[in-house]
C-alpha cells in the first residue's frame, strides 16, 4: 500500500505585540468610539426623520382632509336632525293638562 507524504506544517508566524493597553486606555478608546458612533447615528436619524416627516406629512394631510369631510357630513346630518326635531316640536299642539 502506498503512503502519502505527510503534510508539511507551516511554521507559526510570530505575532508582534505592541504595548498592552491598560483598562483605563481601553475604556477611553471605547468611550470615544461610542461617542463617534452615537454622533453618526444621531445625524442619520435626523436625516431619516426629516424624510419620514415629509412622507408622513403628505399621507396624513390627505387623511386629515378626508376626516374633515366626514366630520362636516356628520355635522350637517346632526343639524338636519335638530331642525327636524324642532319642526316636529313646533307642529305638535301643546299637551293639555
Amino acid at each position: 500500500m502506498t503512503k502519502l507524504p505527510a503534510k508539511s506544517q507551516p511554521e507559526p508566524v510570530p505575532v508582534e505585540v505592541e504595548e498592552i493597553p491598560t483598562w483605563r486606555e481601553l475604556g477611553d478608546r471605547f468611550r470615544d468610539l461610542m461617542k463617534d458612533v452615537g454622533a453618526e447615528l444621531g445625524e442619520m436619524w435626523k436625516q431619516e426623520g426629516k424624510e419620514f416627516g415629509r412622507e408622513a406629512e403628505a399621507k396624513t394631510l390627505t387623511a386629515l382632509k378626508r376626516t374633515k369631510l366626514e366630520i362636516e357630513k356628520l355635522i350637517s346630518r346632526l343639524e338636519e336632525r335638530m331642525a327636524q326635531r324642532a319642526a316636529e316640536r313646533a307642529a305638535k299642539p301643546p299637551s293639555e293638562s
